[in-house]
């Protein structure tokens, strides 16, 4: 005979499994990234700069408050939307202004959200705008093809080129990790009086839900230019030689309600037309002229007395005027005298 010992409780009906309980993982929100952006473009809202944020996740709307004068902070407007932020992955070469650039492409990742191509006619007036930050300054451009070549990431291609008057920076290389915005509806204005420009202001952004004294506000500090407000550069600028001296004459162009072809001539935008003329000099030198329409004499004896002899060409910057912020964007440029 033999004999073992046995726990009945093995023999027991098996405890029922226990479903696995969904926890929710806790929302942890960090400081916002914030971009200030300083555009040479005149928008709706009428403001010389602009704000553009990131979170993921979004918190909701942010607040913006600003600090007075007295030291404490008002509220001085809300971001609603989270804006498209990313970086550049390649190189964007410098290129064309005033046409389409169909040699040059550019990769960019973003955060959130989706581009998308449009219409030639809907790039030529803004609807894809974007704008790039190169050592401090943002070119605005804009794209007509946005192709979607891995996640979150795009190549745009069929460019417009430093829109909003800053030809300029179109022809310098935008380096990779250059950082870019889409100008959209997620922008919200930030400084809009002109007793702003060039005055540091010291802004808290965060969410509107909190106390703006938690560290969870990011807090710029930062001035507005008057990059919004300076007239266009003149163009087709082209000399004569008469015998009262060299005439330059050159068309202006509008920054408010000039895209209409209908009207026999664009608006003025200005309380009064006006222009200056630096004309470069030898010894460094430089020569003002002024006038109140698109056509400037320097004079035969001005010619003589700065050169000593009647010139071949004339090395120039035109501007034109405002009331409000003095020069526009400058149209420098070399012309030959016909």
């Amino acid at each position: 005979m033999s004999a073992r010992a046995a726990d009945a409780s093995v023999y027991d009906t098996a405890a029922p499994l226990l479903g696995r309980a969904n926890v929710v993982s806790p929302k942890i929100v960090g400081p916002p990234r914030v971009e200030i952006l300083d555009l040479a473009l005149w928008r709706d809202e009428e403001a010389l700069s602009y704000v553009a944020a990131f979170a993921d996740p979004w918190p909701g709307p942010l607040a913006i408050w600003k600090m007075t004068f007295q030291g404490g902070y008002e509220q001085a407007g809300v971001i609603d939307k989270r804006a498209m932020i990313g970086e550049t992955l390649d190189v964007l070469p410098a290129g064309p202004v005033g046409r389409f650039d169909n040699g040059s492409s550019l990769t960019v990742r973003i955060g959130a959200g989706q581009l998308s191509s449009v219409g030639d006619l809907a790039a030529l007036a803004g609807r894809s705008a974007m704008a790039i930050r190169v050592d401090g300054d943002w070119e605005i451009f804009a794209f007509a093809h946005a192709e979607l070549i891995g996640e979150k990431t795009y190549r745009l291609s069929r460019l417009i080129r430093g829109l909003g008057g800053e030809e300029h920076l179109a022809k310098r290389d935008a380096p990779a990790g250059a950082t870019v915005v889409l100008l959209n509806d997620a922008l919200a204005p930030l400084a809009r009086k002109v007793a702003e420009i060039g005055a540091p202001m010291t802004y808290r952004i965060g969410p509107a839900d909190r106390d703006y004294a938690e560290p969870i506000f990011v807090q710029p500090t930062v001035a507005a230019t008057n990059k919004a407000l300076r007239p266009y550069a003149p163009t087709k600028a082209r000399a004569r030689r008469t015998s009262a001296g060299v005439v330059i004459e050159f068309v202006r162009r509008g920054r408010l309600d000039s895209d209409a072809w209908e009207a026999l001539d664009i608006p003025l935008g200005e309380a009064s037309e006006s222009y200056e003329a630096d004309i470069s000099l030898p010894a460094s030198g430089t020569r003002t002229l002024t006038t109140a329409a698109t056509a400037i004499l320097y004079s035969a004896a001005a010619e003589l007395a700065d050169f000593g002899a009647p010139q071949s060409e004339l090395t120039l910057s035109l501007y034109q005027m405002s009331a409000t912020v003095g020069r526009g964007f400058p149209l420098t440029t070399t012309l030959p005298i016909q």
